[in-house]
């Protein structure tokens, strides 16, 4: 008996043993779950793959450098073929100015900018990008699309556009969206350019805003119209936008084909309402020099009716 219960005792020690897990040695390192993440090498974003090169867009910072908020427009034929419209906050973004390591407050309004991000974008409008590694940026007059372009045109034109907001104030005071036809605006801002500026501007006065032109307005059944009769020619009609205010910018047709020492823009504003209900600056005048940007506009007149 006294045999046997040494039998037992010696069988159940084996069986503990073999079901013990092993000690963990530095020839057997313990197990984990999944295969161990790769070392980050340096300079290597760590969303990026070792052989994976980021995203690059250019832009045009429009607007929002100050606060560094930027609303961008895209100028290359990139990921919406030069029509892109973004925002960035650049607070935590990597910045350098004319290849410099520099800080996001050395960023202007009318820079170029390259932005390297990882290639993901929220179609929002306007849209969002996804991680963002750096940002770089030329000053006036040098880089890639730093130069040979009107420095901040689109900061000119918004300045142009809120003064006429402010004139005869009742021709805007009450609408509950605006159209901006930037079609024939002199100083060949890019597609981009002008989308942003649309959105900024009915940003900027809590509308909503779009891009047409007159025709189109028409075409798409904005507007309402009305014979006049009473002796009125025939086919004559009072329009009017019962709810909006159509903004544009079209060249001085009195300065067509003038070339002066330095650039020198010129150009009508307009906004109107109906047949009877309009405000416009004729004959307004900017110069630009090839590394300044604009100081300011003159008016050559003013007209309401």
């Amino acid at each position: 008996m006294k045999l046997w219960k040494r039998v037992f005792i010696l069988a159940l020690c084996l069986l503990l043993t073999a079901c013990a897990p092993a000690a963990e040695t530095p020839e057997s390192p313990a197990r984990t779950e999944g295969p161990a993440a790769p070392a980050d090498p340096a300079g290597v974003p760590p969303s990026l793959a070792e052989d994976e090169e980021p995203t690059v867009l250019t832009c045009r910072v429009v607007d929002g450098a100050e606060d560094g908020n930027l609303l961008l427009a895209e100028l290359d034929e990139g990921l919406y073929g030069g029509t892109g419209v973004y925002r960035l906050n650049v607070k935590d973004v990597p910045v350098t100015l004319d290849g410099e390591a520099a800080e996001p407050s050395v960023l202007e309004d009318g820079m170029a900018v390259d932005v390297a991000f990882n290639g993901h974008v929220l179609e929002s409008f306007p849209a969002q990008l996804g991680e963002v590694y750096s940002v770089s940026a030329w000053s006036r007059g040098r880089g890639r699309n730093g130069g040979g372009t009107m420095f901040d045109l689109c900061g000119l034109y918004l300045q142009v556009l809120d003064d006429l907001w402010k004139k005869d104030p009742a021709l805007n005071e009450d609408v509950s969206q605006i159209a901006l036809d930037l079609s024939q605006a002199p100083g060949e801002l890019t597609e981009g350019e002008k989308l942003a500026l649309v959105h900024r501007f009915g940003e900027l006065h809590g509308v909503v805003a779009f891009a047409a032109t007159f025709e189109e307005l028409k075409e798409q059944g904005y507007l309402a119209s009305e014979p006049l009769g009473n002796g009125a020619p025939e086919g004559a009609a009072f329009v009017r936008w019962e709810d909006g205010c159509l903004f544009s910018i079209t060249p001085s047709e009195d300065h067509e084909g003038e070339s002066y020492s330095l650039p020198t823009l010129f150009f009508n504003a307009e906004k109107w309402r109906s047949s009877l209900g309009a405000y416009g600056f004729y004959d307004c005048s900017a110069g630009w020099g090839q590394v300044s940007t604009w100081n300011g506009y003159q008016i050559g007149s003013e007209m309401i009716s």
